[in-house]
């Protein structure tokens, strides 16, 4: 059995900021990555339950945007 891994209260915010550039914010910041997967996971199987599909359906876009992104990763530095 896999070990449990709770995120109490989590935020995950992403926006197209002024610059054409989507911002993403991860709330709270102290978690590991892992962690965020489950969220992930969660989040499809939420997205599927809401959409009344089935979650592979989901996840064929997931992964499409993963392969083939549509928009890059970057990092903003503090001014």
């Amino acid at each position: 059995m896999r070990e449990f891994m709770k995120i109490e209260k989590p935020i995950v915010i992403c926006f197209k900021n002024d610059d054409g550039n989507i911002q993403t914010h991860l709330f709270p910041e102290e978690r590991t990555y892992g962690q965020y997967g489950i969220l992930i996971a969660d989040i499809v199987r939420h997205v599927a339950k809401a959409y009344k599909v089935n979650e592979d359906d989901v996840w064929e876009w997931v992964d499409k945007e993963r392969y083939h992104p549509t928009s890059p990763v970057t990092e903003l530095k503090p001014n």
